[in-house]
């Protein structure tokens, strides 16, 4: 006969699937409550499932909400199988975890593939604009050059400047947006992590003294090989970066960390800025969106991080309160070796200035 203890658990991990799923579908982010799963399910395992306890220490749970949570099943599910139970109290238990595990995933199928569909709509609808409005731009800034060269009437030459200087403006702009829609090439190499994000971290530097913000580096393993676009994800971290440094006052800090979790790495990008209420927080990934006034940007950037993030099959993940600041969180899968003849990154603990 199955042991109580067993049915209660297999039940309480089928409910946190279905609360999940629930959660995802019918709310948004901003409404959603805080995620409390995780936790709760660990000490229910330690209480009610001693052989696993024992055998098997539970991890912490590296991230909230449903990609911790499903992570989390997965490792239970692998677990499960060395632990010494009898078959009437394993069944219901491998019964549960497989249904949450396949609800979770469908779940992300089916959020992933509507955000796919809007995205795609819009840059091609941004695409297809750019294009158009290129070419009398174009024009414009060809005969204000040409009437520029031959003005002699310093008034004339004040005007036609000042019409050439917007048009390289807008031009700019419009360059800006098409690196966010345009396709690109993307070459996956196995890189580390560690060297790339040191490598980010350090670019940044010249912006952060200047603006006399704190930051720091600290790094969990020595070395992180991931299946990559080095280039792109270089890319996606500086753009964080910036924004984090444009957010930020001075006295302010951005921490940095790399951390080697069991199935990927992970990093994080964490600023004490002034953070995003929750609309902002919402719609921050999406195309021509931004937080600040109008004429302050065009809200391409977190748009381009996770279109790089993406093509390097890789996640990211953003959480924020109102003046506590943003935090971005980037996994990527773990590849088993390294490539040959790559170098290692020098170990080291951790980096601040």
């Amino acid at each position: 006969m199955s042991d109580p203890r067993i049915i209660k658990l297999s039940h309480a991990i089928l409910e946190s699937a279905i609360d999940e799923w629930n959660r995802i579908l019918a709310l948004s982010p901003a409404e959603k409550p805080i995620d409390n799963s995780i936790p709760d399910l660990i000490h229910q395992v330690q209480s009610r499932i001693p052989e696993l306890a024992q055998a098997h220490e539970p991890p912490s749970p590296q991230s909230s909400g449903q990609l911790g949570l499903l992570s989390w099943m997965v490792w239970l599910t692998e677990k499960l199988k060395a632990v010494n139970l009898s078959r009437e109290n394993k069944s219901p238990l491998e019964n549960s975890l497989q249904r949450a595990v396949s609800l979770l995933s469908s779940c992300s199928s089916i959020q992933e593939s509507v955000e796919a569909s809007a995205r795609r709509q819009v840059y091609e609808l941004a695409y297809g604009l750019t294009h158009e409005i290129n070419n009398p731009l174009g024009n414009i800034l060809a005969r204000a050059q040409q009437l520029l060269s031959k003005s002699t009437d310093p008034l004339d030459r004040k005007s036609l400047a000042t019409v050439v200087d917007q048009a390289m403006r807008a031009h700019e702009m419009l360059a800006e947006v098409m690196r966010a829609v345009q396709p690109r090439e993307v070459i996956l190499s196995k890189v580390d992590l560690v060297k790339l994000v040191q490598q980010a971290y350090e670019q940044s530097l010249g912006a952060v003294k200047s603006k006399k913000i704190t930051c720091s580096l600290k790094l969990d393993c020595s070395v992180a090989w991931a299946s990559i676009d080095g280039t792109g994800i270089l890319e996606a971290l500086r753009l964080i970066a910036q924004n984090a440094i444009d957010a930020c006052s001075p006295d302010d800090s951005i921490t940095w960390r790399i951390d080697d979790l069991d199935l990927s790495f992970r990093i994080a990008i964490q600023d004490t800025g002034p953070g995003l209420s929750p609309n902002a927080q919402r719609r921050a990934f999406d195309l021509f969106y931004s937080g600040r006034e109008a004429g302050r940007g065009l809200g391409v950037s977190l748009a381009v991080v996770r279109r790089l993030v993406s093509e390097s099959g890789g996640k990211i993940r953003l959480s924020s309160q109102q003046k506590l600041g943003c935090h971005f969180e980037l996994n990527f899968p773990k590849v088993d070796s390294q490539p040959d003849g790559a170098r290692e990154f020098p170990s080291q603990a951790a980096w601040k200035i």
